[in-house]
């Protein structure tokens, strides 16, 4: 008996050996870890993906950690300064140039290089997103415009056809729109407009007038030029004077009072949509109005990053992880959150969402909010969203007030 299990143990040693050398080693799979804040109706999306990438193949195995945005970013840096950061994390491509300055990313060129890397078949939103002093540190994993959310029963019943495609058919229906003479619970707003935990609404208000917050470059504030004073002057009135929106909203707030029927019209992304329809409203969604000089909206792209202390093998892994993640099936799946597909090889048509085909459909002037600005954070959390706040609450004007938070964004920025 020992002598037949120690010839079955020899010919199976035997056998690892060849196929070792044959580069089928019987080795464990890699595992890596993976970080994002898919947290809401998305989440199950997300979870199908990585199983099904799991189960795909047996050379790598994604453990997943999904977390509230707010505690991702919180708990990311510290993690990578740590040496326990997730091998691959999602972020908002806004964020990244600060986490590569700090040299905690891997570049990710080649990966690009990869003949089975879809490069050249991905959005340029996407991958621009993801570049760095030259270099890609991220791939896409969604990208979308934001567009515009509008109540068709409110429209209906003030006697609004369809969406504003105009600034002054946009001011004018969120006039009508707007009633807050009654109780503050039954107060009717025409547009929200979360100025602080959101998409960044007054960016696009800036870009509608030909403005911005920096230069193209990036290296220099443009926030007290004449035309950026003049858009937030523009639409500061109409929250001050006309109520169009409540002071100080967030982004859940916001949401609630769209989901609630309280307000008219937002902008927001795809991901909001099911929320949306679970609250009953009947909503359309459209461009984002054309101001006076561009029909402008944002672009939000989510990137996929590496761990500069990933090993080559977890690298390589994860090389294989994103290649899958940007596959065209697996965008077809992912589809089904509202997101439009990462790549341009898929249509519209192909995808099963119908907020998906809108906003693959949709806004084609997408723009990124303080876009390769290493301090991206702190310019908008300290200087940009207290300044519209202190505005908004009638505590200076934009002529009195954008100048001088230029030269704050000014010193940041030579930094």
């Amino acid at each position: 008996m020992r002598a037949a299990q120690h010839l079955r143990r020899s010919a199976w040693i035997a056998a690892g050996f060849f196929a070792m050398s044959a580069g089928t080693a019987l080795a464990d799979p890699v595992t890596i870890t993976f970080w994002n804040g898919f947290t809401s109706s998305d989440r199950p999306v997300v979870e199908s993906i990585v199983d099904s990438f799991n189960k795909s193949q047996s050379d790598v195995k994604v453990e997943m950690t999904i977390m509230p945005w707010d505690v991702f970013y919180q708990k990311l840096l510290p993690a990578y300064a740590a040496k326990q950061g997730p091998t691959v994390a999602a972020m908002d491509g806004a964020q990244l140039p600060g986490y590569a300055s700090k040299g905690v990313l891997a570049p990710l060129d080649d990966l690009y290089a990869s003949k089975d890397f879809p490069a050249d078949k991905l959005v340029s939103a996407g991958v621009n997103a993801g570049l760095y002093d030259g270099k890609h540190f991220g791939a896409p994993m969604g990208v979308t415009p934001t567009m515009l959310y509008w109540n068709k029963a409110l429209f209906k019943a003030a006697g609004i056809a369809d969406a504003p495609k105009t600034w002054d058919e946009w001011a004018a229906d969120a006039v009508k729109l707007t009633d807050v003479s009654g109780a503050d619970n039954a107060k009717k707003y025409g547009f929200a407009i979360p100025d602080h935990a959101a998409i960044p609404q007054w960016a696009i208000l800036l870009w509608g007038n030909g403005a911005d917050v920096v230069s193209a470059d990036g290296k220099k504030s443009t926030f007290g030029d004449p035309a950026a004073i003049e858009a937030v002057d523009y639409w500061a009135k109409l929250v001050v004077d006309k109520h169009i929106s409540p002071v100080g909203l967030g982004g859940v707030e916001g949401d609630n009072l769209f989901g609630s029927g309280r307000a008219a019209m937002i902008v927001n992304g795809p991901w909001a949509s099911a929320g949306y329809t679970q609250a009953g409203v009947d909503f359309g969604i459209a461009n984002v109005p054309a101001g006076p000089k561009a029909q402008a909206n944002n672009a939000v792209a989510i990137e996929m990053v590496v761990s500069a202390g990933a090993t080559d093998a977890q690298k390589a892994a994860a090389n294989k992880f994103i290649t899958f993640w940007n596959s065209v099936d697996s965008q077809k799946t992912f589809s089904k959150t509202g997101y439009p597909a990462t790549r341009t090889d898929v249509p519209a048509d192909q995808l099963s969402n119908p907020t998906a085909q809108a906003f693959a459909a949709g806004a084609t002037s997408a723009h990124f909010f303080l876009a390769g600005v290493v301090n991206y954070a702190q310019i908008n959390d300290t200087i940009f969203t207290p300044t519209i706040q202190r505005i908004t609450n009638g505590q200076g004007t934009a002529k009195d007030l954008l100048p001088q938070a230029s030269q704050q964004i000014d010193a940041l920025l030579q930094q």
